[in-house]
């Protein structure tokens, strides 16, 4: 289940970077400036969101079985 997960949250950054790119290449052939990026960035996001996942998992695992 977990493995689905991850080929989700995979997946789904790899649409939105591009995304992104796709639009940044848009507006560099019109001419137009590009707006840079602020705040955290996305590979630090997808990171904490992994790490989430996997601690969930783990967390679940230790408490939620019985010995």
């Amino acid at each position: 289940m977990v493995k689905f997960f991850t080929l989700l949250i995979l997946l789904a950054f790899a649409w939105w970077r591009f995304k992104r790119w796709w639009r940044v290449r848009q507006l560099k052939a019109q001419g137009q400036p590009v707006p840079e990026e602020t705040g955290i960035r996305p590979i630090t996001l997808l990171s904490i969101v992994l790490l989430g996942v996997y601690g969930g998992f783990l967390l679940w695992h230790l408490f939620g079985q019985p010995q």
